[in-house]
């Protein structure tokens, strides 16, 4: 089957990156090594995947589309340390997959993602990532649309500041690295892109009592846009606290009852959870 005859599903989100210049500038900013197993999150027609593996000790490509085999067979057969699993990533166990290969391979020292991502499922996969305890995961570069890319690197006070901002900085420092026109892509998306890396942290960037908590209050505090953090955090059922507990909280981080949630840094959401975990009712 020739590659020319594959033609993009769009529920599957299938926008083929085609532009050699920013597979190169994409390959470059991962920085990679022997030393590197890369997990590349629907390689499509494979314009990355090949330039990945010039670079990297193994490149694990996650494919659902089963049309794709004949061009990335060829693929497999030219670059020994290329491997693709022919499923759906959320589907995937990764910990296994990686930890497999790691006993196969071992020079093999860190996990790095590298994907050109399917947009409608953007957020669920880097977020499966990064709450999935990913052993070895040292970093991740990928093309999202750039509103998405903004809102991953937004900082307290903007437009794009919100919970996806907050829970992505916990697990990670990001950044923007270039953006990327409509024109590089088969079929054209009617968005432009961006390439965002992140770099995993080792440590949390500020103490949490309960993760899960602290993760509830980000969602209750960004669910309305431009609304009181009183109400929204006093009106979450699920988070068992009242009006006078919230106006309590925001007192200890120097804040009055009517301040909206997009201009709190993460630390002060932290020292919010850390505060109202206790005095919420069982």
């Amino acid at each position: 089957m020739k590659s020319s005859t594959i033609k993009p599903i769009k529920s599957l989100g299938q926008n083929f990156l085609n532009d050699k210049n920013v597979v190169r500038k994409i390959v470059e900013s991962a920085n990679l090594t022997e030393e590197d197993m890369v997990i590349e999150v629907g390689p499509g027609m494979g314009a990355m995947t090949g330039e990945l593996a010039n670079y990297a000790g193994l490149v694990l490509a996650v494919e659902i589309d089963e049309r794709l085999r004949p061009v990335l067979g060829v693929l497999e057969t030219v670059h020994q340390n290329i491997k693709v699993v022919y499923n759906d990533i959320l589907k995937v166990n990764v910990r296994q997959l990686i930890e497999e290969q790691f006993a196969l391979n071992p020079r093999l020292k860190q996990v790095k993602i590298i994907s050109n991502l399917p947009y409608y499922i953007t957020t669920p996969i880097i977020m499966a990532f990064l709450e999935g305890d990913v052993p070895y995961l040292h970093s991740m570069t990928f093309m999202v649309q750039k509103e998405v890319g903004l809102r991953m690197t937004a900082t307290p006070g903007g437009k794009d500041y919100g919970a996806l901002s907050v829970t992505v900085g916990f697990f990670a420092e990001g950044k923007i690295l270039f953006t990327v026109p409509p024109h590089c892509f088969n079929p054209q998306p009617n968005v432009d892109s961006c390439v965002v890396q992140l770099m995993i942290r080792e440590n949390p960037p500020y103490e949490l009592e309960n993760k899960e908590y602290f993760f509830k209050i980000i969602k209750a505090s960004f669910c309305q846009r431009r609304k009181m953090l009183t109400n929204s955090l006093a009106n979450a059922g699920y988070l068992g606290i009242n009006r006078e507990n919230v106006k309590e909280a925001l007192e200890i981080i120097g804040k009055n009852e009517t301040v909206r949630g997009e201009v709190l840094s993460p630390e002060e959401f932290a020292t919010i959870a850390n505060f109202l975990l206790h005095k919420k009712s069982l």
